[in-house]
């Protein structure tokens, strides 16, 4: 709409001397004059387009064919003052010629320098359509940027607010619009507001759950302690092992638990990697003489980082404690520095993993085929270790080494990142 506004017109421009010469003593006979209609050749190629008398039925009369193309530029010529032309397609306009009243408009196939004319005007008239378009297209995409686009960040922005725990995502004035962006800007808000609601009651279950397991797990394993039983009876040696395990399953899940919900405050503190993973390694060997000869690190120059010792130790110890737990070779332990992080690699020297569970060894309660692995635990370990990585700012991933074995790659940032509020 905008080109076709913009598209330039032909002016009026006045009478060439030389055809007003021509046409002259032509018209200036009354006889003559009044006995031309439209469509009547006058001398050469000029042919009568219009004609409006003073007198008579029909004053004004027209060529059928302009009529229908150009009927509003021959009513504007015929009410000239003075003989002007234009070019309409391919003729020329001319007139008003009047005489005793009576005027008629006059037509002649363009001449070459009309023609020429006629080009350079259509050629404007291209540059002025693409000039608008460009100019239009530019507007409009301004306006929907505005509009729209601007809007959309906005929320982007806001639905990682609320990822990071936001009650309250800035949204500014989104929810006041009237349109569907309004509306769904105040189904994110309303949103926001439900997930806080449900985190904070998560939360505040968790902490029951917490309290309420532990203890009585604690007085039924010190029930045990001091009941005068038989250790050789395999009624009590069975209870003793369940009451144990249950009681590890229990920690676990709610070690995930606060994991999962941001619960767990980081300290910072600057530690020798390789120190931790030693101290690791000799608390293993004390606890389980006969691992000592499995156990080995690699490499001397492990980094210094920056990070949470009890968080880290935690996910390296429960992947060392599977990787023995499922192999009875040596498991070993080293780490390639890159700068900015660290490489803490853990391999065994079993049978390795099926590639299409690989993924699965992170899914909470995932365990290995029973009837293949009968050591299998209850699947909490890694998937433990796993969020543990995530909430020290790292990334913890498995593959099949192509020695043999399984290696677990833990890759840290020698900085901790900035714990969010």
């Amino acid at each position: 709409m905008l080109a076709v506004w913009n598209k330039p017109k032909a002016e009026l421009k006045p009478l060439d001397p030389e055809i007003h010469q021509t046409l002259q003593p032509l018209l200036s006979d009354a006889l003559t004059f009044h006995s031309l209609q439209p469509g009547r050749l006058i001398a050469g190629d000029y042919r009568v387009a219009a004609q409006l008398s003073v007198q008579g039925s029909e004053k004004l009369l027209m060529d059928e064919m302009l009529r229908v193309s150009h009927g509003s530029t021959l009513l504007r010529m015929l009410g000239q003052e003075s003989p002007q032309q234009i070019p309409l397609d391919e003729r020329l306009l001319m007139g008003p010629f009047e005489l005793d009243g009576n005027k008629i408009l006059v037509t002649k196939p363009l001449g070459i320098e009309e023609q020429v004319d006629r080009e350079k005007l259509e050629a404007e008239s291209t540059r002025a359509r693409i000039l608008t378009l460009l100019v239009g297209s530019g507007l409009l995409a301004v306006l929907l940027g505005i509009w729209l686009i601007r809007p959309i960040r906005r929320m982007i922005l806001a639905m990682r607010e609320v990822a990071d725990g936001s009650a309250t995502p800035e949204l500014k004035r989104l929810p006041k619009r009237g349109d569907e962006i309004g509306e769904l800007a105040r189904a994110l808000s309303q949103g926001a507001i439900d997930l806080a609601t449900s985190r904070d009651a998560q939360r505040r279950l968790l902490s029951d759950v917490s309290h309420e397991l532990r203890s009585p797990m604690a007085r039924m394993q010190v029930a045990l302690d001091l009941a005068d039983c038989n250790e050789d009876d395999p009624n009590w040696q069975q209870l003793r092992r369940d009451t144990e395990r249950l009681s590890v399953i229990i920690e676990r899940i709610l070690s995930l638990s606060r994991l999962e919900n941001g619960l767990v405050d980081l300290n910072h503190e600057s530690l020798d990697s390789g120190e931790l993973v030693q101290q690791l390694i000799n608390d293993m060997c004390y606890q389980h003489p006969e691992v000592r000869e499995r156990l080995l690190r690699h490499g001397s120059n492990w980094p210094v980082i920056d990070t949470d010792p009890e968080l880290l130790r935690l996910v390296l110890e429960n992947i060392v404690r599977n990787a023995l737990h499922y192999t009875e070779d040596n498991v070993e332990l080293s780490c390639d520095d890159y700068g900015k992080g660290c490489h803490i690699r853990i391999r065994d020297h079993g049978p390795g993993v099926d590639e299409s569970t690989i993924s699965k060894l992170f899914v909470p309660f995932y365990r290995g085929d029973p009837a293949r692995h009968h050591k299998a635990g209850v699947g909490l370990g890694l998937a433990l270790s796993h969020r543990a990585a995530a909430v020290l700012g790292g990334e913890l991933k498995a593959h099949n080494h192509s020695e043999g074995g399984l290696e677990v790659v833990l890759d840290l940032p020698k900085s901790q990142p900035e714990q969010k509020e």
